[in-house]
């Protein structure tokens, strides 16, 4: 039989994996329910506005003056002026002075001053396994801080999972909770560029058995030292570094670090120090059971990426800088499954003695001018898997694109491949004689299943793939003698757009949707 502390157990059970005004909602169902609601250990509080600033005040004050057991707090605060400010700080000491507290998840929006965390939250929280404190500010000049002036006594040993992401961190703090909390197990760490004069910060995260996955996103790579070893069942690891306004040319490299990760790691996300072949060698030899790769080659020196992983199932490219041209993609990988590829030229690609890859996605940003080898690279690269998703952007879109369809037909080696799940597409600016060449010659080399548009971002209203649609399907142009007719059209059974989540034949009562991102479906012949 269940006592009475069970059934409202199971009640606030209930309540918390409510929306809060659905589970607010249940009080009115009887006073069993009254209760479990107002004394329910899990708090969810939204503060956008200044008229709830007493309502929380009071609601915590009720529960610190009746010794309600506050186990879970999750707070998402405007901090507007310097009394939100202040009444944010009081509520977080008083609950995490609680030994009560298990989860403390703070969202904080800075639009009128700065917040100071307490350092009640690492010396007063015995209990608490989850930390969580994400910030944003809407003008850039406040933040979210989170330091101490001497060197404090961390009591939250029972910590398993810290996420802190846009908060200013002392040294001190940083400190503080790799040297104390050994059994963490989740390392998530998103730090913003720290003041001027601050001097270098060390991130020290050694020699916790526990710990499966790391991640560390920093805005100040150049003000950033990393030592992290002592892992022996780390799972993932993820480590992105900017330095500088725009990325230096020669950031540290990743041997210049003090990282020693362990034989375990499956998943590596590596950007901002994999400059040369001596940091693939590293990833090469380091990791025997890798199956997940990230790099983010924004600091690549060399036009060839060469690389051999025999354990590698995932592998994603990214140039996310364009003045850092690739040529030639080379990967020596039995087992890779999935190929991602993220960069402002398409380069040649060759898997030897590699399988069929499941799948493969290509985000390309392009500048003109693009001419027949585009294409043809293109479709060499749609031959590499089964299923294929494209992503193209093309900025700065001038009337010199000159393709000669004829002679791009006469130079292809494959039909239109049929393996294109998806293409989105969207120009930035672009002139009218422009739009029907580039998908003209797209729709020789491939036909998409579906294709999903948006409008030119200088105007933002123009859905130049939807009037090429309306114009070549419905109202059946020709294009001029300078741009042969091209065959795509005649291969088009039908064309269907989503609205409201419903499919529907393309027809002319669709034209007010010219301004809209839309999705097309395309039955080709």
């Amino acid at each position: 039989m269940r006592s009475v502390e069970d059934v409202e157990e199971l009640m606030q059970h209930i309540q918390s994996r409510l929306p809060v005004e659905e589970a607010a909602r249940t009080s009115v169902l009887s006073k069993s329910w009254l209760h479990a609601w107002s004394t329910i250990p899990t708090l969810r509080l939204h503060v956008d506005e200044t008229k709830h600033l007493n309502m929380v005040d009071c609601t915590l004050s009720r529960y610190l003056r009746d010794n309600i057991p506050i186990e879970r707090l999750e707070l998402d605060v405007d901090i507007n002026d310097v009394e939100s400010s202040s009444l944010a700080e009081k509520w977080i000491r008083s609950v995490v002075a609680s030994s009560s507290l298990k989860e403390l998840s703070l969202s904080v929006s800075l639009t009128g001053a700065s917040l100071t965390l307490p350092d009640e939250i690492l010396s007063a929280a015995r209990n608490l396994t989850k930390l969580r404190v994400t910030s944003a500010s809407r003008q850039g000049v406040h933040s979210v801080w989170m330091k101490s002036n001497s060197i404090m006594n961390c009591v939250c040993v029972s910590l398993r999972e810290v996420v802190l992401s846009g908060v200013r961190l002392s040294q001190e703090v940083l400190d503080a909770i790799f040297s104390s909390c050994s059994f963490l197990e989740k390392i998530d760490l998103y730090l913003d560029k720290q003041e001027e004069g601050r001097g270098r910060s060390i991130i020290k995260i050694k020699n916790l058995a526990r710990l499966h996955e790391i991640r560390i996103y920093s805005h100040d790579g150049d003000s950033t030292d990393l030592e992290i070893s002592g892992f022996p069942n780390l799972r993932l690891f993820r480590c992105n570094l900017f330095f500088g306004q725009f990325g230096r040319p020669d950031p540290r490299p990743f041997s210049a670090y003090s990282i020693s990760l362990g034989s375990s790691v499956t998943e590596l996300w590596l950007g901002g120090f994999i400059t040369d072949e001596s940091s693939l060698e590293m990833i090469k030899s380091g990791f025997p059971f890798l199956e997940s790769l990230t790099l983010d080659m924004r600091c690549w020196t060399l036009g060839i990426f060469h690389f051999t992983c025999e354990s590698l199932k995932t592998l994603s490219l990214m140039w996310s800088s364009p003045r850092r041209q690739i040529i030639d993609i080379q990967i020596y990988a039995p087992k890779l499954l999935d190929f991602i590829f993220v960069g402002y030229t398409l380069p040649s690609f060759k898997f030897p003695n590699s399988t069929l890859l499941v799948q493969t996605k290509f985000v390309l940003t392009l500048d003109t001018p693009l001419d027949a080898s585009f294409f043809l690279k293109m479709r060499e690269a749609l031959t590499l898997s089964a299923k294929c998703h494209v992503s193209i952007t093309i900025k700065n879109y001038k009337p010199s694109l000159d393709i000669d369809l004829v002679d791009l037909r006469t130079r292809l080696l494959f039909p239109p491949a049929n393996n294109v799940q998806q293409l989105e597409f969207q120009m930035v600016e672009a002139e009218d004689e422009c739009r029907t060449p580039f998908f003209d010659a797209f729709f020789e080399i491939c036909h998409p299943k579906h294709v999903f548009a948006k409008p030119e971002v200088a105007s933002g209203h123009t859905n130049h793939f939807f009037q090429l649609m309306l114009r070549e399907v419905l109202e059946k142009k020709k294009t001029t003698r300078r741009n042969p007719t091209p065959y795509w059209p005649s291969y088009l059974k039908h064309v269907r757009i989503r609205r409201h989540h419903r499919w529907e034949t393309l027809t002319n009562s669709h034209r007010t949707f010219l301004d809209e991102p839309t999705d097309f479906k395309l039955n080709w012949r």
